[in-house]
């Protein structure tokens, strides 16, 4: 028995006290962390540094131990064969290599750091940007040669490092070293607690679906908000907490002797007693709970005007000059002035868009698209869109039309147009051919589309245009075509190249507005049309130093960059200048309250600009501007305007409070419409019939 009891001891002791050899192959793992840590740190501030440090925090260094013990155990493969693992090294080392280059190469093209449930339009990305992906390469050569650096010095390690680190470890000791990953993630996920779970902790960073991945890049890292968003695309996930639609208490507001811009016989109530589904009984309460905007004295007031509707390639405000672009300045100074308008978006022109033609926020968080090709427009095509101007205008028996300078595949629009009740469609090799393709000329557009529809009693037609786009150099062709005109009509005015590369690539639009309304002039069309152009997303193709050259200043802050023009130019109408602040997804419900369309403003998150409701300019990551504050939802910081002073601090709380409760409702709610196809379900529920089920829409494409 004691023999017994004494085996049991040693055995035990053999444990607690590993042999010579674990304790080995625990060293070599160690040195092998240790080397990939360093790696990734050098690699993740290198980053920043091209990027921008604003923002950023320290807490991404409590997940790279993990992450570097976790490449750890990609190495030490070869038991006793010392030149395999000398190989392995360095390749395991090329791996975060190539992610932080990769993510580099897209800031610089498109403005943003990609997330991993974007990946799938990686394909037709880099198809139609392969030219952009060369010259960002050339362009971005000194810093690939220094992100290089830790492989180089991993390749000398792995040779002139003693022999015996590289003689591999078992395979259990490979399983001890997954472990410890997992334990040095989870031990670092517990050290965000301490710093809180609010909206704007690292925790709420870590562990929020909804969050966007530049936000939550800054505050986690790049690499670990990846490890992050590839959990979500393998696993899924939820947020149950931030899906929930708060009803805000709303500020008092004066009460105006007008009825409410709703639909007839819509009753949330009754509607929720018509299904059993939790997402569209949630979304019944949350709209019950609305009263929308009122009719004001705008409503019908160009019900019987044609309507011209623009999403212009990467259009802002410094795309309009009194000297080089006087057609769109002229635009811009008629009609309806938008004083205090904001473009919601950075890049990715299919979010712009659909924000823009369905009055919805696109999905712009960590797990969009997780299952789709291409974002929430393309998701949307199988989706009722009752409120979209193809089915409002063809809902009148007026025949819609849409037009785009590229293929008609990139985005799927040969999909989602129809969708959106457009019955005639013209694209690239289909209808249109252009001298140019990448970008292809907006004046050639206009000269082959406007005698579809301009000898027609009532029109409505929609362009998404293409020649202000991208690179602002001489390898875009557009610019360079219009550079030289540019230059003299700047005289003597200095500005960067690339600002003038800019203002030669938005020349092309000019020439398409002035030969627009040449030709509504002659026709006699002019004073009963509307021309509404609004940007897809700030030109994040423009370096700050070209920007900031436009600009005649230097644009800081969370807010500069997104302050642009929205023109509604209508020479037929008395001039109105609208102070309030305005973004992308306002511009619909206002063209269908002008129109007097029959719409429910409960259902669309944006406000009519008439309305004498709270107007909230939100931007994708939830910061916004009110006619008292602007908030960085980043940060968590409120800078209160100076027309807050007549608030009292109570009434600033409260009035911080609703907007952010809102902000957050309204793109909960975007998201959730689409995903329960709620717009069919409301459609198919009520007394006022849906427009035409979308799978049977015919469109004339190229005709």
């Amino acid at each position: 028995m004691n023999r017994k009891i004494r085996g049991l001891f040693n055995w035990t002791l053999s444990k607690l006290y590993p042999t010579d050899e674990i304790k080995a192959e625990m060293l070599s793992t160690f040195r092998y962390g240790v080397l990939y840590f360093i790696a990734l740190l050098y690699w993740e501030l290198l980053l920043r540094s091209q990027i921008g440090f604003k923002d950023m925090t320290f807490y991404f260094i409590f997940f790279l131990p993990s992450i570097a013990m976790f490449l750890a155990t990609l190495t030490g493969w070869f038991k006793n064969k010392l030149l395999g693992n000398r190989i392995v090294t360095p390749i395991v080392m090329v791996l975060p290599f190539a992610f932080y280059v990769s993510q580099l190469v897209y800031y610089r093209i498109f403005g943003s750091l990609f997330s991993v449930s974007m990946m799938g339009v990686g394909g037709d990305a880099m198809k139609d940007f392969g030219w952009a992906l060369w010259d960002t390469i050339k362009d971005s050569v000194l810093w690939i040669i220094l992100c290089l650096l830790p492989v180089l010095a991993a390749i000398a390690y792995a040779y002139c490092a003693p022999k015996k680190i590289f003689k591999g470890f078992s395979l259990k000791m490979h399983v001890v070293s997954l472990c410890k990953a997992v334990v040095l993630w989870l031990l670092a996920v517990l050290m965000l607690l301490p710093f809180g779970t609010g909206d704007f902790s690292p925790y709420h960073a870590y562990s929020s679906s909804l969050i966007d991945t530049d936000t939550a890049s800054s505050r986690l890292g790049v690499l670990t908000n990846s490890v992050v968003e590839l959990g979500y695309k393998l696993f899924g996930g939820s947020d149950k907490e931030e899906n929930t639609l708060v009803i805000p208490d709303a500020p008092e507001e004066p009460s105006i002797d007008t009825t409410p811009n709703v639909i007839d016989g819509l009753d949330f109530a009754k509607l929720k007693l018509a299904t059993t589904d939790a997402g569209k009984q949630k979304l019944c309460d949350y709209f019950a709970a609305l009263s929308g905007t009122n009719k004001n004295e705008y409503t019908g007031s160009m019900k019987d005007y044609n309507l011209i509707y623009i999403c212009a390639e990467a259009f802002s405000c410094y795309a309009i000059d009194k000297t080089v672009t006087p057609t769109l300045y002229k635009m811009s100074q008629g009609g309806i002035v938008l004083n205090n308008f904001y473009n919601s978006f950075k890049n990715t022109t299919t979010n712009g868009e659909y924000a823009f033609m369905t009055g919805l926020w696109p999905d712009v968080s960590r797990v969009a698209n997780a299952n789709s090709s291409a974002g929430s427009f393309v998701q949307s095509k199988t989706k009722l869109l009752p409120f979209s101007l193809g089915h409002m205008f063809e809902g009148n028996g007026i025949k819609t039309h849409a037009f785009h300078n590229f293929r008609g595949y990139y985005y799927q629009r040969n999909k989602t147009h129809p969708n959106l009740g457009y019955t005639s469609l013209k694209f690239m090799g289909q209808g249109m051919n252009f001298t140019s393709s990448w970008p292809s000329s907006d004046l050639e557009m206009m000269e082959q589309s406007i005698d579809d529809y301009i000898n027609q009693d009532q029109f409505h037609a929609y362009y998404m245009t293409f020649s202000g786009h991208g690179p602002y150099s001489n390898a875009n062709p557009i610019a360079v075509k219009n550079y030289n005109t540019v230059n003299e009509l700047l005289g003597e005015r200095e500005l960067t190249w690339g600002a003038k590369y800019y203002l030669a690539a938005n020349y092309e639009l000019e020439k398409a507005m002035t030969y627009l309304l040449d030709r509504l002039e002659t026709a006699g069309k002019l004073d009963k049309t509307m021309i509404v152009i609004i940007g897809d997303h700030y030109p994040y193709y423009l370096a700050d130093n070209h920007l900031n050259s436009l600009a005649g200043k230097t644009l800081e802050g969370n807010f500069e960059k997104y302050k642009s023009s929205c023109i509604m130019y209508c020479p037929g109408i008395e001039r109105v200048e609208i102070d309030q602040p305005v973004c992308n997804v306002d511009i619909l419900p206002t063209v269908l309250n002008l129109w007097g369309m029959n719409y429910d403003s409960r259902l669309l998150p944006g406000t009519d600009i008439f309305s004498n409701n709270t107007h909230i300019a939100m931007l994708y990551n939830k910061s916004f501007v009110t006619e008292y504050v602007k908030y960085n939802a980043q940060t968590g910081a409120a800078e209160w305007l100076p027309t807050a002073d007549r608030l009292t601090d109570d009434e600033k709380q409260k009035h911080l409070d609703y907007c952010v409760a809102v902000t957050k409702s309204r793109y909960s709610a975007s998201l959730d419409i689409m995903n329960e196809d709620f717009y069919r379900f409301v459609m198919d529920n009520i007394e006022v019939k849906a427009p035409e089920d979308i799978s049977s829409n015919e469109s004339t494409i190229g005709q």
